[in-house]
This record gives structure tokens, sequence and C-alpha cells, in this order.
């Protein structure tokens, strides 16, 4: 086998690699169990966390949100420690059952049990159904009321940007395999 033939095949096997990882990441991002859901004009509600992991609080019935700075949620156990609610970067938008929804925190739960959920100043929450920041100055902000919060099992931000580059890198270097292999592009005849 010729060295650049080599190569090639390895860049095939790395790619297939990629691709499998991507679509494992895509798999596991899609089947994150809802944990609770309710309307967002609920101040305080109890949530009962079976399972320890990574968490997020998500928005269902928007592209896009956005806070004037005085919208707080804090999260408590039992015994009245608080959970750090990291703001997710970026807010991730999804769809599920016909209705987008994005999420806003992470947090992570140590131990399992009852924990409390206060929402202080909803109000202060703007939505639009558009995901880019440009068509967001051009869109009227959307009613507040339908909103909903949602509770579920979340993935890491790294993994989910790995899964879009592995699908990326892993479709083009098998599409130039394929070309590469088929036009014997690097013949020397």
């Amino acid at each position: 086998m010729a060295p650049l033939e080599f190569l090639f095949v390895a860049i095939g096997i790395i790619s297939i690699i990629l691709l499998y990882c991507s679509i494992h990441f895509f798999i596991k991002a899609r089947n994150c169990k809802t944990i609770v859901e309710f309307p967002v004009d609920s101040n305080t509600h109890n949530l009962e966390f079976k399972t320890s992991g990574l968490f997020s609080l998500c928005f269902i019935g928007t592209k896009n949100i956005s806070s004037d700075g005085s919208f707080k949620a804090m999260i408590y156990s039992s015994d009245f420690a608080s959970i750090t609610l990291k703001p997710t970067f970026p807010n991730w938008t999804f769809k599920e059952k016909g209705v987008y929804g994005v999420e806003y925190f992470k947090f992570n739960i140590k131990k399992t049990g009852c924990y409390t959920l206060d929402l202080k100043n909803h109000e202060g929450l703007k939505t639009s159904q558009f995901v880019l920041p440009l068509n967001a100055l051009l869109d009227h902000q959307t009613d507040n009321s339908y909103l909903k919060v949602r509770i579920k099992q979340a993935v890491p931000s790294w993994q989910r940007l790995f899964s879009v580059l592995a699908l990326v890198l892993g479709i083009n270097g098998l599409t130039w395999g394929i070309m590469i292999g088929v036009f014997n592009i690097f013949s020397a005849e």
C-alpha cells in the first residue's frame, strides 16, 4: 500500500469514528429525560431528583430569551443549601413535539432528593421567535403568558460542540474519501 493510500484509509477510518461519536452525542442529547414542566408564572415549585448529574432549566414556547437583569432563579436543597445555576452558553434551542424551547441555565445535582425552585420577576424575561440577534431587533416581544419552565437532564456544552464539529469533519472526510476512491484523483496513470 502506497503512503498516500494509507493516508486516505486513515482519514476514512477517523471520519467514521467521528461520525459515530457525533451521532452518539446527538442521540444522548435527544433522549434527556424531563423531570418537571410548569407555567413560568408559578413562583415556587418543589422538585424531586431521583438521580444525580447535570440538569438544565429550559423555557418552552420561545426560540430566544433574554433577561433585563431583574429575573432571578434559585434552587435550594431540603437543608437550604443553594445550588449554583450557571448560564448556558450558547443557549441551545431545541424542538420537541412541535414546540420550540431554549436552555437557559445548567446546574449540577450531587445528592438525590427534594429541592425547591424559586423564580422571581419572570416579567423581566424578553422572548422572541428569532434565534439570531439581528432578527430579534426587528421582532416584537412575544407574550410570556404561554411560556413554560422545564427541568430536564442535560448534556455538557463541550459534548454538543464536539458533536457538531465531529459531524461536519466526519461527513467531509467520508465525502472526500469516496470521491478520491471512485474517481482515482491521485492515480499515477
